[in-house]
């Protein structure tokens, strides 16, 4: 079980077909009783409040209600649609392998192995064969 915002995201590339179950449980125990664990438990609370109180908001609305913002919902999109400018491109580079390619081009003996960067206390990124192991 444990804290949902703390559990292993399985649908990052290279980490389909690890044990789950057996690492949430190495991320909960390793965890507990740190001011992180702490921070993610009332975030859980909240989101999970959060939850609740939409699913209720739903239960609740009528037919009518429901109707009117699919058709509000639509116009929205619709107007969206319309106004969507495609003359322009946006790239996103995701640097974390530039920072695995550094350390690979310094101790070219790295390239075969499971390996991460970064320090005790948090990851920058860890390649995939890395990853089949659950580090993240």
């Amino acid at each position: 079980s444990g804290i949902k915002t703390m559990q292993l995201n399985d649908q990052k590339a290279g980490m389909q077909g690890l044990d789950k179950e057996m690492i949430n449980k190495i991320i909960f125990e390793a965890s507990k009783g740190t001011p992180y664990f702490t921070f993610q438990e009332k975030r859980q609370k909240s989101i999970d409040s959060k939850v609740t109180e939409m699913n209720l908001t739903l239960e609740r609305a009528t037919a009518q209600e429901r109707k009117t913002s699919l058709e509000k919902m639509t116009k929205l999109a619709s107007m969206f649609e319309i106004e969507r400018d495609l003359s322009h491109s946006i790239v996103h580079i995701d640097m974390d392998a530039f920072y695995a390619a550094v350390e690979m081009e310094d101790d070219p003996s790295l390239r075969e192995k499971p390996m991460a960067v970064g320090t005790s206390s948090m990851l920058s990124t860890s390649k995939y064969l890395a990853r089949k192991f659950g580090v993240r």
